[in-house]
């Protein structure tokens, strides 16, 4: 006796289509996902948050615990003037072509210091790490100033002032400062006298813009703000200076703007 024939399986016609992930785990999704670049793991997520308000909340969540997190926690950067004495002492040791060479790469080290700074000091770290930035940074300006008399450092000095390196460090991490953060840095005697200290030196000229910006002013403003408006009222009778041109001119003189210890 024959066996029966096999019945034929139906074919699909409705278009549905099975879903060869249906039975996926949570592993598989890891692993998965492990194989994404970058963007395509942010384009994905950023799709599941505009469709999905469970996954939206788990992003919001998260972030608040990420800037809490960052908010309490204080980046100590003073290694860096550390590093960079110690680049410069070395350097000192050297001579002719070898101590104009070594400035590149200690002029490249000081500016990867800043730009560290301040990508590590942005407007929801905590005031302990931007005043830490601020610091060092301070710090190593007066090691370069101080350490310019040699080849290297006479180089190095150069190049950093010429493209105020040091100072646009400083002014960017003020400018995401709050008002707040501001006002205790201004009460700092001890950063307020070593930049006022830095300021009188006179070898950064942007140093006044740092401390117009952090709300302290330069300790220059007011001679030239009165040799500016003798000049003006300069062979005009008392009774014919104009007090509101006066001002104005004072005013204008406070307007300059831009955005560690040995």
């Amino acid at each position: 006796m024959s066996a029966p024939a096999r019945k034929r399986q139906r074919a699909n016609t409705s278009g549905d289509t099975s879903n060869p992930l249906s039975t996926t785990s949570d592993t598989d999704y890891k692993s998965l996902i492990s194989t994404f670049d970058l963007p395509t793991t942010q384009s994905l997520l950023l799709s599941a948050a505009q469709h999905h308000p469970t996954v939206a909340q788990s992003i919001l969540t998260k972030h608040s615990e990420i800037l809490a997190a960052e908010r309490s926690r204080v980046i100590d950067f003073d290694h860096y003037s550390k590093s960079i004495w110690r680049a410069l002492r070395d350097a000192d040791k050297l001579s002719g072509s070898r101590a104009w060479e070594a400035s590149f790469d200690v002029s490249t080290s000081i500016k990867s210091a800043a730009q560290k700074m301040v990508k590590g000091a942005p407007a929801h770290a905590s005031l302990g790490t931007k005043k830490s930035a601020l610091y060092t940074l301070r710090k190593i300006c007066k090691t370069v100033a101080l350490g310019r008399n040699d080849t290297c450092g006479h180089e190095v000095y150069n190049t950093l002032t010429g493209e105020q390196t040091l100072e646009n460090g400083m002014l960017d991490i003020i400018s995401v400062m709050s008002e707040q953060e501001k006002e205790i840095m201004r009460g700092d005697g001890e950063w307020v006298g070593k930049m006022e200290e830095l300021e009188e030196m006179g070898d950064f000229d942007g140093i006044e813009d740092v401390l117009v910006e952090m709300g302290l002013g330069g300790s220059g403003d007011d001679d030239e703000n009165e040799s500016e408006s003798g000049r003006e009222n300069e062979g005009k009778s008392v009774d014919n200076v104009d007090s509101d041109g006066v001002e104005n001119v004072i005013e204008s003189g406070r307007c300059l703007f831009h955005a560690r210890l040995l």
